[in-house]
């Protein structure tokens, strides 16, 4: 989507509660969804919506102690009206690209413009849910967070050396390997698009010699026993949880979503502890966080293990199966009415 997208709402800025912004990917089906509530909800509602990749051509910020504004491309956005960032982006290449003529050049632009980016990726609009920056959230930053907070998580290892490996897997007889970032990696060639994911991976006594000997630097945790496995969709303070019963099944047993299409897991609502709720609603403050889907493994034993926060993740599933209408929420909440 070029430039013009801001066309259309050139006037947005003026505070009306019928007038949203939504940036995500055209395709997104939760994003049709909440899209669908809000116009059953307020059919006068005016939806300004950013799909996919949005060209920067222009820029200016202005930024006072009495009000703060932004236009992107010669258009005030984002200022007042409920925001709701679910995918997508914007592009600055061609500012970067502009009368560049050597990589010194190219170096400078881009060193210039890279703060800009991390402004407008990290704002906190007064009525939104989520922004772009939440994309880049720290996942060994969020553990080390849990564990100040009194949250428990997994033993966790992060080495490149296969003799630290074997070390650690003797202390836990079991242990999983998973990215430390975003487990999916998208790449284009020759004008095609690829898209890499990367799963959980057990690594047991019996199958850590078919692994090399040198690889990356990666992340290891101590395999957790699990009674259920949990998932909760969080919006502004509020949990909508679903216990998933995947223990029992070998395709599931490590990960969820090694999803069986077969035979699917049993799934049910769910209500965290109230203790463990409070210590996660510090955790997402802590890191600026108003939206995410948290996965949590209740133990045999009864403690909750936090593994994730994933603040742009799917929802629809846990929504459907648990009745929770989390679609219906999101529209309200944009519309200016207060989260249940």
């Amino acid at each position: 989507m070029d430039s013009n997208c801001f066309m259309d709402f050139g006037n947005a800025c003026k505070m009306d509660n019928k007038k949203i912004v939504i940036q995500s990917d055209a395709f997104d089906v939760s994003t049709d969804d909440v899209i669908s509530w809000l116009y059953y909800l307020e059919p006068e509602v005016e939806l300004h919506k950013l799909f996919d990749t949005t060209k920067v051509e222009d820029i200016e910020i202005r930024l006072s102690n009495k009000a703060s504004t932004i236009k992107i491309n010669n258009k005030e956005v984002f200022q007042n009206e409920p925001y709701w960032y679910r995918r997508g982006q914007l592009s600055f290449n061609s500012i970067k690209n502009n009368n560049e003529k050597d990589s010194i050049e190219k170096k400078i632009a881009k060193e210039y413009i890279e703060p800009i980016e991390h402004y407008i990726a990290s704002i906190n609009y007064p009525r939104g849910i989520n922004k772009f920056d939440d994309n880049h959230i720290r996942k060994l930053s969020i553990l080390n967070d849990c564990i100040e907070l009194g949250i428990k998580v997994p033993n966790t290892l992060v080495t490149s050396s296969f003799d630290s490996l074997k070390e650690f897997l003797k202390r836990h007889e079991k242990i999983i390997c998973k990215p430390a970032k975003n487990p999916f990696t998208r790449a284009e060639k020759n004008n095609i698009k690829v898209k890499f994911s990367a799963p959980t991976i057990l690594i047991t006594h019996e199958n850590i010699d078919r692994y090399p000997k040198k690889f990356l630097t990666s992340l290891f945790q101590s395999y957790i026993p699990k009674k259920i496995e949990l998932r909760s969709f969080y919006l502004k303070g509020q949990f909508y949880t679903m216990a998933i019963f995947s223990q029992n099944n070998p395709k599931t047993i490590v990960d969820f979503r090694n999803y069986d299409r077969q035979k699917p897991n049993r799934i049910v609502p769910y209500k965290l502890p109230d203790e463990l709720k409070t210590k996660l609603v510090k955790l997402m403050q802590l890191n600026r966080l108003d939206c995410g889907s948290f996965d949590i493994i209740l133990t045999p034993d009864n403690e909750y293990i936090f593994l994730e926060v994933n603040p742009i993740g799917q929802f629809q599933w846990l929504s459907r199966n648990c009745n929770y209408f989390l679609e219906k929420i999101i529209a309200e909440y944009l519309l200016g009415r207060s989260v249940n």
